[in-house]
C-alpha cells in the first residue's frame, strides 16, 4: 500500500500510526455536524465543517498508513501528500481530488463576504462523506465504531 521509502516533497510531521484513528474520530465528528448544518439550512457551516472533515479524514489515512501528517501551511498540500503516499491507489486518487475541491472552498467560506448556497453545501458534504468513508475503509473502522 504505502511505500515507506517513497520520498515526499511536502513538509511533514511524523506521528505514531496508531493516532490515525483519532484523526478519523475528528473527521467523523466534523462530518456529523456538517450533515446537521446541511439539514438546518446553515450552508456556510456545512461547507466549512465538510472541509475540516475532509482534511481530518486525509490526515487519518496518512497517519494510519505512513505515520506522516502534512506540516505545510498550504492546505492543498494535503491532497498532494495523499497522492504521493498512495500513488497507485485509485481510491486515494479520487479522495485527493475530492479533498482538493473541498480545500478550494475553504478561503471562500472563511474569508470572503459571499455566502454559500444550498448546492455548495450539498456538494461539500458529499465530498466529505466520500473522504470519511474512504478513511474508514482504509483504517478498517465502522461508522461510529
Amino acid at each position: 500500500m504505502v511505500d515507506p521509502k517513497r520520498a515526499v516533497n511536502i513538509a511533514v510531521r511524523k506521528v505514531q500510526p496508531v493516532q490515525g484513528i483519532n484523526y478519523l474520530k475528528k473527521a467523523e465528528q466534523h462530518l456529523a455536524l456538517a450533515l446537521q448544518a446541511l439539514a438546518q439550512g446553515r450552508w456556510d457551516s456545512a461547507v466549512l465543517l465538510s472541509v475540516h472533515a475532509g482534511i481530518s479524514g486525509a490526515d487519518a489515512v496518512c497517519v494510519g498508513t505512513a505515520g506522516l501528517r502534512s506540516a505545510s501551511k498550504v492546505h492543498s498540500d494535503q491532497a498532494k501528500l495523499v497522492r504521493q503516499l498512495l500513488p497507485n491507489d485509485e481510491s486515494a486518487k479520487k479522495a485527493s481530488t475530492q479533498l482538493a475541491a473541498l480545500i478550494d472552498r475553504k478561503n471562500t467560506v472563511e474569508y470572503e463576504a459571499r455566502t454559500c448556497t444550498q448546492q455548495d453545501a450539498e456538494v461539500a458534504t458529499r465530498h466529505a462523506e466520500r473522504i470519511v468513508g474512504w478513511a474508514r475503509a482504509i483504517l478498517g473502522r465502522n461508522p461510529g465504531g
